[in-house]
């Protein structure tokens, strides 16, 4: 059992504009394969080819009609976890609250790319991007 005095010492309580200043992305390098997909995602999402709120946008046309009516149903799902952290790493890269390169953002998108692997690894290449 660990006791009070332990090597870390005590814990201090935070003031709020500490814990603000805690919780902020910070500025880092991203990879290049990461700089480019941020950039694609938000240039498709300016200029309407994808729409963030309609999980239908992110599929070449024709791809999830073409799919049984069980793997729809099994896309759908997968589809709104990808449109929730799509919609994160554009609200991320827009904002001017936070870097446009940064520790947060290219593990945001390292998930996003785990997710699409897994849903386009079962039902092909069916996302636009």
């Amino acid at each position: 059992m660990a006791d009070s005095a332990s090597p870390y010492g005590r814990q201090k309580d935070l003031t709020p504009e500490e814990q603000k200043k805690i919780g902020q992305a910070v500025p880092g390098a991203m990879g290049d394969e990461q700089t480019d997909f941020v950039k694609t995602i938000s240039k498709m999402i300016q200029d309407g080819d994808i729409n963030v709120f309609d999980i239908k946008t992110f599929f070449h046309p024709g791809a999830y009609e073409k799919l049984a009516e069980m793997d729809r149903g099994q896309v759908d799902l997968a589809m709104i976890n990808i449109a929730d952290l799509l919609r994160h790493i554009a609200q991320f890269y827009v904002s001017k609250q936070t870097p446009d390169a940064s520790p947060q953002l290219e593990q945001m998108i390292e998930q996003l790319w785990q997710m699409k692997d897994k849903v386009e690894g079962k039902f092909g290449d069916i996302l636009k991007f």
